[in-house]
């Protein structure tokens, strides 16, 4: 896998750098064999204690900060003009693949960070659904760092996060109105899915085996149903399927406050019957103020189905 080529480049820690004098930034992206030109970039300012790309060089934006440039890519090369600091870039190829890079422009030079940006191919995570359950009714924001990967949500995502009203039963207001959770769909990396640890299944029976897991998790039966509710008659079908259960690495959810426990299990299905290792399934002790979230991606060539959102 390619590495970041840049010039005096620290690419998990903030510079420091004041953001004045301006200098040029240059790059192009690595594109896997079959994927499309590069379509757009965008150049992010990384904030103090931030980190430029979540999970290595593809994983993502991981920063919380300003696009300050979206420079127009010549075929799969881009220069952007911006003041000295430190930046996430971010490249898409078409909706399916994308990467991250960091690039430290430090000084007036004709092009002060020179870097290469490796794309990923991407999958879209589908229909994940965040619960919270404060002890007492509770004022909550919920922030995706990675909210530019975001294709749908409901209520709609705001940049700076979504800001709700939570209730111990797990009824939150928002300023769409009342939820039952929150919703959201966005690309994600391929390979930063683990796929050595799993089941597998026959087709008909895969849903069913994720809510038998769902509930060894320690998801509560309102939020499985929901499972059941949201992927009844949508499931692909094809007659065996490998499931790969997500535990950890999955994109960065900031809420705060922060709960007690958090639960997130997301799962990666492909078609075919594939040898893999048992999964043992950790089991969360839901108490205090917790919050849950499931989610599901589909390999290809699984189709996924139209998103359904629960409200308006």
């Amino acid at each position: 896998m390619l590495t970041l080529l840049l010039l005096a480049c620290a690419p998990d820690t903030d510079t420091g750098h004041p953001f004045g004098d301006e200098s040029n930034l240059c790059g192009h992206a690595d594109r896997p064999d079959g994927a499309p030109p590069v379509s757009g970039v965008s150049v992010v300012q990384v904030l103090d204690g931030q980190t430029a790309c979540v999970g290595g060089d593809t994983g993502g934006a991981g920063w919380w900060g300003d696009v300050v440039a979206e420079p127009t890519p010549d075929g799969d090369a881009f220069e952007a003009t911006v003041p000295v600091g430190f930046y996430g870039v971010e490249v898409y190829a078409g909706g399916d693949y994308g990467g991250c890079a960091a690039a430290d422009v430090a000084d007036e030079t004709t092009c002060s960070a020179d870097i290469v940006v490796p794309l990923a191919e991407h999958v879209q995570a589908d229909k994940p659904n965040l619960y919270l359950y404060p002890t007492t009714k509770t004022d909550v924001s919920v922030r995706l760092p990675a909210w530019r990967r975001i294709t749908e949500s409901d209520p709609r995502y705001p940049i700076d996060g979504w800001r709700v009203t939570a209730w111990p039963d797990g009824q939150l207001q928002t300023p769409a109105g009342g939820r039952d959770f929150l919703f959201y769909e966005m690309n994600y990396d391929v390979d930063r899915f683990q796929q050595d640890q799993g089941w597998c299944v026959q087709g008909p029976l895969a849903q069913l085996s994720i809510e038998s897991a769902m509930n060894d998790l320690g998801f509560l039966p309102d939020e499985i149903d929901d499972f059941s509710t949201g992927w009844d008659g949508e499931f692909p079908e094809t007659p065996w399927m490998t499931v790969y259960p997500q535990v950890d690495g999955l994109a960065k959810l900031v809420i705060e406050p922060a709960p007690d426990s958090l639960l997130r299990a997301w799962f990666y299905v492909v078609p075919g019957c594939h040898p893999v290792d048992p999964f043992v399934l950790p089991r969360i002790t839901r108490e205090g103020f917790h919050a849950a979230e499931w989610g599901v991606a589909f390999g290809t060539p699984l189709q996924t189905p139209d998103v359904v959102v629960h409200g308006g």
